[in-house]
Order: structure tokens, then C-alpha cells, then sequence
């Protein structure tokens, strides 16, 4: 996966949509973002919703990107998180 900060994502977006993206916010070392390509995204939900493919499987890979500080009112992607955290 390519790290990049925010203005080389922003200077070089259409070069990044085909591949797999962390942005960076690199003056206060957190990451802002995840670009995926549709392909990836898809395959990673329909995985996701399945139990053992997201505890074992390709799905596990990313389960560690998001900044602990992120929250979303998504239901669906709330419990799939919650569950992840009980293991």
C-alpha cells in the first residue's frame, strides 16, 4: 500500500484511484484516509459480511487502519467493528 501526505494525493488523484492508498496527514503523523479501488472495496465488504472471512480472512488485513478516533453512525459497520474488537 503506497503512503502519501494529503498534497501529493491531492496533485496526484487520478494516478492513485487504480491502487491502494494511505493518506497522511504527515505534520501530525495520523492517517486521514484510504483510498481503495472499487474491485478491493467490494470484495473486502462481501467478505466482511461474512464472520470467519473478516476474523481470519483477506478482510483482517485492513482492519487496523482506521484511526482509533474515527466513529460512524452506519449501523452495519458499527457491528462489524464491534465484533472485530471482542476477539
Amino acid at each position: 500500500m503506497i503512503e502519501l501526505g494529503i498534497s501529493q494525493a491531492q496533485s496526484q488523484f487520478t494516478k492513485i484511484l487504480n491502487q491502494e492508498v494511505t493518506i497522511l496527514d504527515k505534520k501530525n503523523k495520523i492517517r486521514k484516509a484510504v483510498i481503495l479501488p472499487y474491485e478491493v472495496y467490494s470484495r473486502l465488504i462481501q467478505k466482511a459480511l461474512q464472520k470467519e472471512d473478516y476474523l481470519e480472512g483477506e478482510f483482517s488485513e485492513f482492519s487496523g487502519l482506521l484511526s482509533k478516533e474515527f466513529t460512524s453512525t452506519d449501523e452495519r459497520y458499527n457491528d462489524i467493528i464491534n465484533e472485530g474488537q471482542k476477539s
